[in-house]
């Protein structure tokens, strides 16, 4: 018998997949600012009340508030990849950011596990397949290494994000994860306010609204579905589960977009998805 936390860490990723699937859909339409805004600000509405209610207590933890920087950076090279490139590279690529804490705990004195080691090493050979045909050109007129590039820099800075919210969020991970959504919802706002200065035509944000109010929607409630997973299960094989997030997004671009992969770049896919497992799993 499939047990509840199987159930709830599967529909984690597909959450947060399609979540990803859809900013970047709507990347394609709107400008990025509006869109990560919207995703951000919709997100801090549904879990802010929650917080207020059970356990805020107007602490603000200053890693978080860097993590919200992170976080900002990180979800705009990985929007705008998606906009712009082929799906099935900028996803996965993106999803090594666990990585970067694995990498920050090596240097601050950690043993580097071997499930890590391997991840990593998954991860490179996984690399070198997706984009091993370099002469192709990805959609919306995107070279393969423009899309590399946003996959990369999504990568590391939502890395980093993960890590400075780990240190943040020790005793209180639902503040810092609000006082993170909060940073990054004021920035946002800040950037959002001058954009509307400036463009006095608003019919332009009538256009995909649906589809960055879903992805908001989904972010927060994969994130409520991991956290019911690691509660009702094991945490390793929940993590490892909704790591493989990046499956549904490129599924989607397959489906949705037509996308056509090669076997060469389905393997590398299938490794950067094994990499990010082993590397979220194994703690």
């Amino acid at each position: 018998m499939i047990g509840a936390w199987l159930v709830l860490a599967v529909a984690a990723a597909v959450a947060w997949g399609t979540a990803d699937f859809l900013a970047g859909l709507a990347a394609r339409r709107l400008p990025l600012l509006i869109v990560l805004f919207g995703v951000q600000a919709i997100g801090l509405a549904i879990v802010l009340p929650f917080w207020l209610a059970w356990s805020g207590d107007g602490t603000v933890p200053g890693m978080a508030v860097a993590a919200g920087f992170a976080m900002v950076a990180g979800l705009a090279a990985l929007y705008r990849g998606l906009a712009r490139g082929p799906v099935s590279v900028v996803a996965p690529v993106g999803a090594l950011g666990g990585a970067v804490p694995v990498g920050i705990g090596v240097l601050t004195g950690e043993n580097l596990a071997g499930e890590h080691l391997l991840g990593v090493l998954a991860g490179l050979v996984g690399l070198s397949l997706v984009t091993w045909e370099r002469d192709r050109v990805a959609p919306r007129g995107q070279s393969m290494r423009a899309a590399l590039a946003h996959g990369v820099a999504a990568a590391l800075s939502l890395g980093l994000a993960v890590a400075l919210l780990g240190v943040a969020g020790e005793g209180e991970p639902l503040g810092a994860v609000v006082a993170a959504r909060v940073t990054a919802v004021l920035l946002l706002g800040a950037a959002v306010a001058g954009w509307l200065r400036r463009h006095r035509d608003r019919s332009l944000l009538r256009h995909c609204t649906l589809a960055v109010a879903a992805a908001g929607v989904l972010d927060v409630a994969a994130t409520v579905s991991f956290a019911l997973a690691a509660e009702r299960g094991p945490l390793g094989p929940s993590g490892l589960v909704a790591s493989l997030y990046p499956a549904s997004t490129v599924l989607l671009g397959v489906v949705v977009l037509g996308e056509r992969l090669s076997v060469l770049r389905w393997a590398g896919i299938g490794l950067i998805l094994a990499g990010v497992a082993l590397l979220r799993g194994a703690g």
